[in-house]
Formats: C-alpha cells, structure tokens, sequence
C-alpha cells in the first residue's frame, strides 16, 4: 500500500476521531474546552449606560449645583459618579474629576457635549450578537466577554484525554545511560507538547516492548486517544503492529511520506478509539506529534483543521520527501533552517521558532514557506 503523503495522513487522522459529545460547562470551569454552537450576547454589552470617568454626571450648563439626591438630575445640578456607574435619569454627560472645580455646593467648569464620556449601553455588542464562534477554544479573555455577555452555562467539547504510553527496553529514566541504553526523552517532552496542541495526557506509562503489556495498557484506559512513542519499525523488537493485530485494529495508515517521522502510524480500536503510534526517535516523535496530535483534536473537537501560517525563506530547505519537517529560526530577513535536526536529535528544534514545511522538491531562498507554529 502505497504511505499516504502528509496532508492526507492529517485528513485521515482527523476523520479517525468522532467527535465528542457536547456537554454545558460552568464558564469558571470552561477554559481549554471548544464551544459546541455560537454563544451570543444574553442582553446588551454593557447593560447600560455608565460613566467612562470618576467625576460628576450633570444636567445643563454650569456652574452646576451639587446634590447627593436619589431621584432624576434636574438641569443645572451635579452628582458625584465613579468609572462603570449608571448615570442618573436627566444627565446629559459626566464631567471628568480634573476638569471641574467644587466651590462649597457648586461645581464648576466648561459643559461637556452631551453624552461625553459615558459608554451607551450594548457599545460592545448587542442582545443576540455572536460573542464567541462555534468551535472557538476558551480562552480567558472569551470566559470574560461571555460573562461580561450573561452566560453562566456554556456548550462545549472538552479537550480529549490521552493515554500515552511510552515504548522501549533500552530506556533509562535517569542519569547517564550506559551502552546499550537510552535516556527516556519522552517523558519531560511529550505531556506538554500534547497539552499544547490541545491534547490532555490522563495516564503516562513506559512500557517494555512487549505485545501483551501493550494490550494490557491499552485495555484498562478509558482515555479518549492512545498515543504512543516507539515500537514503530518492522523489527521483531517493535511491538505496535503486533499489538494491533491481536486487538483487530482498523489500521489507517502504517507509515508516511514525510521525513523524519516516515514510520508513524495510526489505527482506530474497535472501541472507536484512536491510537498514534509515533516513532521512537525524538526528533520525529516531536514533528509527528506536531502534525498530527492536532488534527486528532480537530476530529474530537468537531473543527476543521488549522490553517497553515506562511513565512518566508530566507535559506534554501532541502526536500528529502514528500514532506520533510525541518525546526526553523526566524531571522531579520526570513526563516532559515535551524541546526542539529536529524531524527535522532533535538538541540535544533529546541532552539527552533517553528518547522518549516517543505515540498518535496525543497525550497529556495526567497520563496514561501508554510510553517508549524511554535506550541513549546
């Protein structure tokens, strides 16, 4: 079978995922989840006319007298108002604080013009505006607008919990390995990098590289997504196929068209689950999981895959596939390639700002380049 190129791993990775059912959240529990519908303006925003200034609503012209009443402004008289008050009925502007002066019971200064430095009320959005786009992520500015909106309830997806589950005999979780070992990079790389893609990890194991301790794993998690890293090759030592077959699998992809990263792969479980089998180096366990965890949370999420952003080259990018990822550093005259990048090395992607795109024929200096934004 022929590996899917990279764009099209993305489309079906997206379309491996159903997406999670809608559920209302408290706004104060609602960040990092994805609105289910467009949320819209409860009542006008703000709710009414208020005072854009400390100082004094006033009625008519001055010098205005001074009055601490709790009924309508009459003409020629002021009230004391504070930034966010309602203006009393009658006013017709507030008079900022460094503009006027108090003389026992008067105040004087120059009129405003009439409804100077009071906020109308729905300045900000009207009774039925949408405030916030289906499939937007809550931010903490979004659960401010939709309070400031009226909305105690919000209708979301949550964020999808994965099991991720971590591969290999060699691994050390400490130290200096010894010949024959390798430190465990995965661990402090892949639950941040998940999380900022959109992904929570809800359990992170290190598993030998045994079929049924995979199984096993896999069976007990009622996570959303299985992600795992290593074991991908074609060796008897790299158990995903097997373990893949012996759950009956629906195998969507068994490797890509990109470089590094070309052994990734992805199955749907017959629970409807999705598992990414990422590769065990780091550097193409990172790019993959960059390409691909996203549009995982798409598909959960019920949105279209994100755009990519384009840049400009300033180097030229060599082209080893259909796709090769390469970590790049943005410089004052466009993006060049960032050292150190070869599957098994990650000093270039952690110095990188994001990871170019490249086609297959490479890119030459001065072209467009999309671009992975930076997550880390």
């Amino acid at each position: 079978m022929t590996d899917p190129s990279w764009e099209q791993a993305r489309e079906l990775a997206r379309a491996a995922v159903r997406p999670a059912e809608p559920t209302d959240l408290n706004v104060h529990g609602a960040l990092g989840t994805t609105t289910a519908a467009d949320l819209c303006a409860l009542g006008p925003v703000p709710h009414a006319a208020t005072s854009a200034m400390d100082g004094w609503a006033v009625a008519g012209s001055g010098p205005w007298r001074i009055d601490a009443t709790d009924g309508p402004l009459e003409p020629g008289h002021a009230r004391p108002i504070v930034t966010g008050g309602v203006p009393p009925e009658g006013a017709d502007a507030v008079l900022p604080s460094e503009w006027g002066e108090v003389d026992g019971d008067l105040l004087h200064g120059d009129a405003p013009p009439a409804g100077r430095h009071v906020r109308p009320a729905g300045e900000e959005a009207q009774e039925g505006d949408v405030i916030v786009a289906s499939g937007s992520v809550l931010t903490p500015a979004r659960l401010a607008v939709l309070s400031a909106a009226g909305h105690d309830l919000v209708r979301v997806r949550h964020a999808p919990l994965v099991r991720l589950l971590v591969t290999g005999d060699e691994l050390i979780g400490a130290g200096v390995p010894a010949a024959g070992q390798v430190r465990d990079v995965m661990t402090p790389m892949l639950p941040p990098l998940l999380a900022a893609l959109g992904a929570k990890t809800s359990h992170h194991e290190r598993v030998h590289d045994d079929v049924s301790a995979l199984v096993a794993q896999v069976g007990r998690s009622d996570a959303d997504l299985v992600v795992s890293a290593g074991g991908t090759g074609r060796s008897s030592a790299d158990p995903i196929e097997s373990a893949w077959d012996r759950l009956g699998a629906d195998v969507r992809f068994r490797g890509v068209d990109m470089r590094p990263g070309h052994p990734v792969s992805l199955a749907v479980l017959p629970d409807g689950r999705a598992w990414l089998a990422l590769p065990g180096n780091p550097l193409a366990a990172a790019l993959t999981a960059l390409s691909f965890v996203p549009a995982l949370v798409a598909g959960f999420t019920d949105v279209p895959l994100p755009r990519l952003e384009q840049e400009v080259a300033a180097a030229a990018f060599e082209g080893r596939a259909g796709t090769t990822l390469v970590p790049a550093v943005r410089t004052s005259d466009g993006l060049v390639p960032a050292g150190a990048s070869r599957p098994h090395m990650l000093r270039g992607l952690a110095d990188a700002d994001a990871v170019a795109v490249v086609p297959s024929p490479g890119l030459a200096a001065g072209e467009r380049v999309p671009v992975l934004a930076r997550v880390w």
